[in-house]
């Protein structure tokens, strides 16, 4: 993979904080790319979002996906060239305890992303161009 190809980018990364997330950032961040993360605070003291020493490295927003006010805000001031949506609820068994909350996260949080991005894009001739 040419990693030279994100040197430079913005690159909008959802659930920077979980495992997935923070390690797609350290190797973002090592190609050179400008990263911007959004996600709830991370989950465990410590973490490897911290761990991998990413604070100061790339603009970090606590936010939740569930809020289109914050998320829109955090999106526009990124103006990202790249989206990476890594935002969820990812475990089953909270999923049938809290069934609500699982899918505003993982349906809706996705919805508002790609409000995120549709709010910002004008219509010409019938395409969408951001």
């Amino acid at each position: 993979m040419d990693m030279e190809f994100y040197r430079g980018k913005r690159v909008f990364i959802t659930g920077h904080t979980g495992v997935k997330g923070a390690w797609l950032c350290r190797i973002l961040v090592n190609a050179g790319a400008i990263v911007t993360g959004y996600s709830l605070p991370a989950p465990t003291e410590p973490n490897l979002f911290a761990l991998a020493g990413l604070e100061g490295k790339m603009s970090s927003v606590v936010g939740d996906v569930r809020d289109f006010k914050s998320l829109k805000a955090a999106f526009d001031e990124a103006q990202p060239e790249i989206v990476l949506h890594l935002a969820a609820q990812p475990i089953v068994r909270d999923s049938y305890k809290d069934p609500r909350y699982t899918y505003e996260t993982n349906v809706m949080g996705t919805v508002n992303l790609l409000e995120c991005h549709f709010t910002g894009a004008r219509e010409v001739s019938g395409e969408y161009h951001h």
